[in-house]
Order: C-alpha cells, then sequence, then structure tokens
C-alpha cells in the first residue's frame, strides 16, 4: 500500500506531464538506454528518427510493462516502420497509465531518409508528436492546457563500417502543460551517442545526455549468438538492467528488466514482427 501511495504522489508531483519513463522497447532498455547511434529497428522514432532509414522492410513492434509490481500501474507502446519509396515513415503511440488517476499518451508521425556525400552515408529524420496528459478525478476543474504538439529530430552517421555516431534533439518546441495551478514546460533533451560494431555479433553503445539542468551518461553492450539469441546489459543513469533477445527471420521477442532501489524491478517485455525482405 505504501508503494501505491508513493507512485500517486509520484505521479501528480515530480512527473506531471514530464512524459519520462515511457515505454520505448524492450531491447534499448536491456542496454542501458542507449540506441542513439544504432536505431536499427522501429522503435528507432523514440530515440533517433534518422534510424528509420536503416530499415528496408515492415517492422512493427509492441511492447508491454507492469511498472514496479502494481497491477494498475502500466506502461505500453506499439510503433510500425514502413518502408515507404523515397522517405521510410514511422507511426508510434505510448502511454504510462495509473488506473483512475492519471495518464501520459504520446502518438507520432516519423519520416527519415538518407545522403550520401562522398560515400558516407547520413540518415537524417524527424518526428511530429502529440503529447496529451488526463487526470481522471478531475473532470470538472479548470484546465487550461493539457495537450500540444511537439518535434523531434535526429541524424545518424555511418563513420566507418563499424563505427556509428548519431545525434537527437527531443521536445524541440519545449510545450509547456498547465493544470489548474500547476504548470510545467518539457525540456528539450540533447543526445549525441556512439556505437561500435564488432564482427557483426557485438555492440558496445555510449549515450551522453544534456538538458539545461542536468547531464549523465548511459552505457550498454549486446552480443549476439548465430543471430538468433542476444544476451545483453547496461547502465541506465546510474541503474543496472540486462535482457535478453531471441529473434528468427519474421518475428523476434526481447525482455529487459530495470532495477530500482527504492520502487523494486520493472519488468518489460517487446514482441517484433518483420514483413519483406
Amino acid at each position: 500500500m505504501k508503494k501505491i501511495f508513493f507512485v500517486i504522489s509520484l505521479f501528480s508531483t515530480s512527473l506531471f506531464s514530464n512524459f519520462i519513463g515511457m515505454n520505448n522497447g524492450a531491447r534499448p532498455l536491456a542496454m542501458g538506454n542507449t540506441f542513439i547511434a544504432l536505431s536499427d529497428e522501429s522503435s528507432a522514432i523514440f530515440y533517433n528518427p534518422a534510424g528509420l532509414a536503416r530499415l528496408n522492410r515492415f517492422d512493427l513492434i509492441a511492447s508491454r510493462q507492469k511498472l514496479y509490481g502494481i497491477s494498475d500501474l502500466s506502461n505500453d507502446m506499439v510503433v510500425i516502420a514502413l518502408p515507404t519509396p523515397f522517405f521510410r515513415t514511422g507511426l508510434g503511440a505510448q502511454e504510462i497509465s495509473l488506473k483512475g488517476e492519471y495518464s501520459e499518451k504520446i502518438f507520432y508521425l516519423s519520416v527519415a531518409g538518407i545522403i550520401r556525400p562522398q560515400n558516407i552515408p547520413i540518415r537524417f529524420g524527424g518526428s511530429i508528436k502529440y503529447e496529451s496528459v488526463q487526470f481522471e478525478n478531475y473532470q470538472n476543474a479548470k484546465i487550461n492546457n493539457l495537450s500540444n504538439l511537439d518535434l523531434d529530430l535526429g541524424v545518424l552517421v555511418d563513420i566507418t563500417e563499424n563505427v556509428f555516431f548519431g545525434y537527437s534533439i527531443k521536445n524541440l518546441l519545449e510545450p509547456e502543460f498547465e493544470f489548474i495551478s500547476i504548470s510545467d514546460k518539457l525540456d528539450r533533451i540533447h543526445t549525441m551517442g556512439l556505437c561500435y560494431n564488432w564482427k557483426n555479433s557485438v555492440n558496445f553503445l555510449a549515450d551522453y545526455i544534456w538538458t539545461e539542468t542536468d547531464s549523465h551518461w548511459n552505457f550498454g553492450s549486446e552480443i549476439w549468438f548465430f543471430d538468433v539469441f542476444a544476451a545483453r546489459l547496461g547502465m541506465y543513469n546510474e541503474r543496472l538492467t540486462t535482457g535478453f533477445g531471441l529473434k528468427a527471420e519474421k518475428w523476434m521477442i526481447d525482455s529487459a528488466i530495470l532495477t530500482h532501489e527504492d520502487l523494486g524491478s520493472t519488468y518489460r517485455i517487446s514482441l517484433g514482427l518483420k514483413i519483406g525482405k
């Protein structure tokens, strides 16, 4: 019971319209939430939309997460990448919800392309986002602004065949949300990342994230065995993450565990479907 009251308090104060802790898929989380410079699946929408330009076939991922073992607190997402001509297209949705109390939702429309100056692949992309907040027990309260449009931008450069650099800026418009006497603005989030791919079976990743008020490093690693099973380990804002992946030609399953010293561990699972060559 104390855990439930703690989470409700967390949502109603420090998490109001911050859209943090959203479900971005299990694979990146298992690698310490580092994905800016890799971004090779449809969940790139949530990290670096330029990564959509890596995809040449239909790619769908859906993920479910139960936060901190609380049955009424859930976190879901679904994302689709489409191999449209000229530019790759992505659609995504995320929701974090405390049943009967609070919810945050984000909807994405993303596009990405590629240019090759001097045979160096440079991918670029952007996302238009619709963000909304809902307090379910305050239907009759005075509501000022609980939805907004926002933009994310990203670039991805293949420095060599094995070294990739990525940069993204999220919440470019820094939208502000107002609820009765509470006002909260989303900070711009900048992230630079590097990925080193060794023998097409091991990825080492590092992301540096900064805002006006904070900065930190995330680190991650992934090793594939026979291109079927993957083991992953990471450090996300000084918290340990781990997980595994299993894939075939047309499907994949990923899991991740994030530890929290006060609330316990969070478990996330993702299912994916790939169609085409």
